[in-house]
């Protein structure tokens, strides 16, 4: 994170958890919903190292207010969350390929778009669950609720299973529209 809590990054590598240690271990001590469970379509999880790669599988950028930018896998796309009146917004999504890009790997980046993307298999899940969320907030406009994961600070933390990033953005978020 920035020094204001406005900017973060999140970074993932993909088999790096059984190396973990700390509060990272306790992570990983999470288990499957069905060990035995695996995709029917594996080529959604083909990934090809790339030149510019550094090696996490993700890599979320948040720049305040509105912007998140994100490479995960071979997939390289920007979120734009654009306010479109009280309640309402759009969340515009661009996906990036390359001009160099054979056609194997712009099939591979329109594939794993379809796991990230506004109506991907991963993110679907993630914007149903907000709008449930947010229409029982709204129940009772008079009540504030509070939903945690991971406690209250904001700090850097060595796992992504925590909402510290999106705290402190928000904490941000208060101080600049109390000025």
């Amino acid at each position: 994170m920035d020094a204001h809590h406005r900017h973060a990054a999140m970074i993932s590598t993909r088999g790096s958890a059984g190396q973990a240690s700390g509060a990272s271990a306790q992570v990983t001590q999470v288990s499957s919903f069905k060990e035995s469970m695996q995709l029917h379509a594996p080529s959604f999880l083909d990934i090809v190292p790339e030149p510019w790669w550094c090696g996490p599988s993700a890599v979320m950028t948040t720049l305040f207010p509105s912007v998140i930018f994100q490479q995960q896998v071979n997939s390289v796309s920007t979120r734009h969350i654009q306010p479109d009146g009280h309640g309402a917004f759009d969340f515009v999504w661009t996906h990036f390929g390359f001009e160099d890009d054979d056609e194997d790997m712009h099939q591979r980046r329109l594939r794993q778009a379809n796991l990230f993307g506004p109506a991907g298999f991963v993110s679907a899940d993630d914007g149903e669950v907000i709008e449930l969320s947010q229409q029982a907030f709204e129940t009772l406009p008079q009540h504030r609720t509070l939903a945690e994961l991971g406690g209250r600070d904001v700090g850097e933390t060595d796992h992504m299973v925590t909402e510290t990033l999106i705290r402190g953005m928000y904490a941000y978020w208060r101080r600049v529209m109390e000025a």
